[in-house]
């Protein structure tokens, strides 16, 4: 029982990044039509893109789908389940380092995702350890 509670604590955090993700997403895609309206202009400096709309739709379709596909995959029951979301944490964390080294400063935000990346790796390394401590595992969602 104890691990169907980290598996609906694992699926819930990933459909929470998949909706700001995608929320984020549309934002930047729909800022003044796409161009470097609302953000400083030091940051589109050192970015390979000239507007916000390709980030955005990288942002939704990465990181919003794949989180979808991660909490999907929580919900089955399997081993492996917490596969998925350790592979998007980890992802988002090394898309944020690339980001670091790309534009060669570090942003108040890029911490606060450094930080949700680091709590999407802990949580999949917690739904690990119930797999490895063979908790009663339960349907997940039922």
């Amino acid at each position: 029982m104890k691990q169907t509670r980290r598996l609906k604590l694992l699926g819930f955090y990933d459909l929470i990044l998949a909706a700001g993700s995608i929320w984020i997403g549309v934002m930047m895609i729909n800022s003044s039509a796409g161009i470097f309206v609302e953000y400083p202009e030091l940051w589109a400096s050192g970015l390979p893109f000239n507007s916000w709309v390709t980030p955005g739709a990288l942002a939704i379709v990465t990181f919003g789908l794949g989180n979808i596909l991660a909490a999907f995959f929580t919900m089955k029951k399997g081993h492996s389940s917490w596969a998925v979301s350790a592979i998007m944490g980890g992802f988002f964390c090394v898309s944020l380092i690339c980001q670091v080294i790309i534009l060669g400063e570090i942003y108040l935000a890029t911490i606060e995702f450094l930080v949700l990346s680091i709590i999407q790796l802990c949580l999949s390394g917690y739904v690990l350890l119930g797999y490895k401590k063979n908790l009663n595992v339960t349907k997940a969602w039922g």
